[in-house]
């Protein structure tokens, strides 16, 4: 009898850590088969800062996971990684074959893949190499090469990468329950998989995933990813501006926000009111719904001109045609779409996981996404093996410096993320 394979995602937020353990059943259907969910500790902006506390989270998410299909079935996690420290390049590379060398095939493309690894000094770490597009003897915009007869194949690829410091931290955290990590992957990625339609990525979209500490931006252009950064403003910013102007306690703050907040005061009505509840001996007192507002509505339009500069700085003028999908645990509050239609323009949509038969009701949430979106990345890429550059982990690249292939000069675009 073939060994049962599982798949286990874990979601590292500065807010919670989510833990989800599926397998693939026997019409390719996703079977979740537990669920994890716990506060997290030692986190800041997709940065470890206590590293105990981290381990005890995860530990803890892991354990809550297994507790209906028995401890030690997990052999190996895909964990999700966010923070400023995450950048991103595109890069171009060609390689030249002899006219006697037939056709392409799988391993040529998987060495022409290979030659757009980047030179990088070992601060940072390469987490995705993702083909954007093909071009065979000048014939452009070819999605797939293999099997064409050429003297010239070149590659466009979207590189993502990390800070290796930080990466090899959250490898540590993860490792320390005893279970091995198959693959990091960039957050937003991981939620652009649970929430995007072939038709949005195909038209052109900004993805962005609204968490506690950050917000992940992934743009996708003709079908690719073509953008990554990350906004070192999130779900705990609105939490924080709503305590200091309310004068409450952030967990009081949180509360408040959830059930009561709002993206446009303005559109509530002026005698709608809200009863803080009392803390620490304070009484409760009652205040207008709309001055609960106004400084959620403060910080979510600058979240939102924030975006529109990635936007910008990614090349584009405007929203692509597909819009902006926002996922995420902010992604709820009342009012968002219509404010971010209001500012950026265009179609706007609050996407949850999507396209998968039988999901529990209590995944179907955005705050979800990227813990989903890993299992189908992980699914997606089982048969990656993992391969090492310096002695540490990368999805590309070979062990030892990569190889040097013929570069455009020149053809190499660095994007900061800042």
């Amino acid at each position: 009898m073939a060994k049962e394979i599982f798949y286990t995602a874990v979601d590292i937020g500065t807010s919670k850590v989510c833990s989800i353990v599926a397998r693939v059943g026997t019409e390719g259907e996703l079977k979740i088969l537990g669920t994890g969910v716990v506060e997290s500790q030692g986190v800041q902006k997709g940065r470890i800062e206590n590293i105990e506390e981290v381990q005890a989270a995860i530990r803890s998410s892991l354990e809550e996971s297994q507790r209906y299909i028995g401890r030690g079935v997990i052999s190996g996690v895909y964990a999700g990684v966010s923070g400023t420290h995450i950048t991103c390049l595109n890069t171009k590379d060609f390689v030249d074959y002899p006219s006697d060398s037939g056709h392409i095939g799988p391993d040529q493309l998987r060495d022409l893949i290979e030659s757009a690894f980047p030179q990088v000094d070992d601060s940072q770490e390469v987490l995705h190499i993702i083909p954007i597009g093909y071009q065979v003897d000048g014939l452009t915009a070819v999605r797939n090469p293999v099997g064409l007869h050429a003297g010239q194949v070149q590659v466009e690829a979207h590189v993502v990468l990390g800070d290796a410091a930080v990466l090899r931290n959250t490898i540590k955290a993860v490792e320390a329950s005893k279970v091995s990590v198959k693959s990091l992957v960039v957050q937003s990625l991981a939620s652009a998989e649970a929430t995007l339609t072939g038709d949005e990525r195909e038209m052109g979209v900004v993805m962005v995933d609204i968490g506690g500490g950050t917000s992940d931006v992934m743009i996708y252009r003709q079908g690719s990813p073509w953008y990554s950064s990350v906004i070192p403003v999130g779900g705990n910013q609105l939490t924080r501006d709503l305590a200091v102007a309310m004068r409450v306690p952030f967990y009081v703050a949180e509360e408040i926000k959830v059930k009561w907040g709002h993206a446009l005061p303005e559109t509530l009505r002026g005698d709608e009111e809200v009863v803080v509840p009392s803390f620490q001996g304070q009484p409760r007192r009652v205040v207008k719904r709309r001055d609960l507002g106004a400084p959620l509505h403060a910080r979510l339009v600058e979240l939102l001109k924030l975006v529109l500069l990635r936007v910008r700085q990614s090349g584009l003028r405007q929203l692509p045609t597909g819009g902006l999908v926002i996922t995420g645990g902010c992604a709820e509050t009342e009012g968002l779409q219509a404010l971010a239609q209001k500012i950026l323009g265009g179609p706007v949509r609050i996407a949850y996981p999507r396209g998968i038969a039988g999901l529990p009701t209590q995944l179907r949430k955005p705050t979800f996404s990227a813990g989903i979106g890993l299992l189908l990345w992980g699914i997606k890429h089982q048969g990656e093996k993992r391969r090492y550059r310096n002695g540490h982990r990368t999805l590309w690249g070979a062990k030892g410096k990569p190889k040097q292939a013929k570069k455009e000069r020149g053809a190499e675009t660095r994007v900061s993320v800042g």
